[in-house]
């Protein structure tokens, strides 16, 4: 593990594996994926950056100017270049994914291909996009019972008996390290991506104008992003490929990681055909 100095802050990263595939992520904390997929059968090399702001990346006392998707994605590029690293695939997780679809965005040219775990753009209609959880979140930052029941309302409903033991311990987990985050830590709220897009239609044309092939792994379960949110990038991302999980929520990537893991792969293996045929899937 190492950290990078860089304008304004002070950014942690961390290598996994030595596998052909070079798969970024960045993340306020990392569970078990992405780190499974530099793992056998998987075998990637997996850089997993601590976004600004978060555990031994340094923590800042007010947002960065450019905000903080886009500062987090300029952090994961100063990686990759730190590292030697052109072209890689971008993975991420809730707002991890948020920081993929501005790289896609922002600079395609450097990515091989977006991974977007339960991450697609939020609606903006109603309430039940990040940015209000995490506001709810930030100001019951220091009470248990209000960060408990956004994790569970974020988390989405689950059954059966091994299935709701994991979410218990899953919403344990998550509800303890929210408890132990600094001031800075616990006020951050990164918003949404493509802040300016204020309908759903304005959402769909920014995603008609992302060129990088992309995964899209979904929860129809999930409490933050709506399965609508979920289908507006599948039909709207040009060549995405979606995968939706009927039976998980926002916390899949927590889980069941493998399970994401095994789509990864397939996906990697078709994305070297694509690229084999110059940008054609086979």
């Amino acid at each position: 593990m190492t950290t990078l100095a860089l304008d304004g802050a002070d950014v942690w990263y961390e290598q996994h594996g030595s596998g052909g595939d070079v798969v970024i992520s960045s993340a306020s904390g990392f569970g078990p994926y992405p780190r499974v997929l530099a793992e056998p059968p998987y075998r990637c090399t997996v850089v997993t950056v601590q976004a600004r702001g978060f555990g031994r990346s340094t923590h800042l006392a007010r947002p960065p100017a450019a905000g903080w998707l886009d500062q987090w994605g300029d952090d994961v590029l100063a990686v990759a270049d730190h590292l030697g690293i052109d072209s890689f695939v971008y993975t991420g997780v809730s707002h991890g994914a948020g920081i993929g679809w501005h790289l896609a965005r922002h600079h395609p040219e450097r990515l091989r291909a977006l991974v977007s775990v339960v991450g697609a753009p939020h609606d903006r209609t109603g309430d039940t996009s990040s940015s209000a959880g995490r506001r709810r979140i930030v100001e019951g930052r220091r009470d248990p019972a209000v960060v408990e029941e956004q994790f569970r309302v974020l988390g989405g409903p689950t059954e059966g008996k091994e299935r709701l033991a994991l979410r218990e311990e899953t919403v344990r987990a998550l509800v303890a390290r929210n408890l132990t985050y600094s001031e800075e830590e616990a006020t951050v709220n990164q918003g949404m991506p493509f802040p300016e897009a204020r309908t759903n239609e304005e959402v769909a044309r920014i995603l008609e104008t992302i060129d990088v092939p992309v995964l899209s792994l979904a929860g129809m379960r999930d409490g933050v992003i709506s399965p609508d949110a979920a289908l507006r990038a599948a039909t709207r991302v040009p060549g995405c490929k979606s995968v939706l999980f009927q039976d998980e929520g926002h916390f899949v990537a927590q889980e069941r990681p493998a399970r994401l893991a095994r789509e990864v792969r397939l996906f990697l293996d078709e994305l070297a055909g694509y690229e084999e045929d110059g940008g054609q899937w086979r």
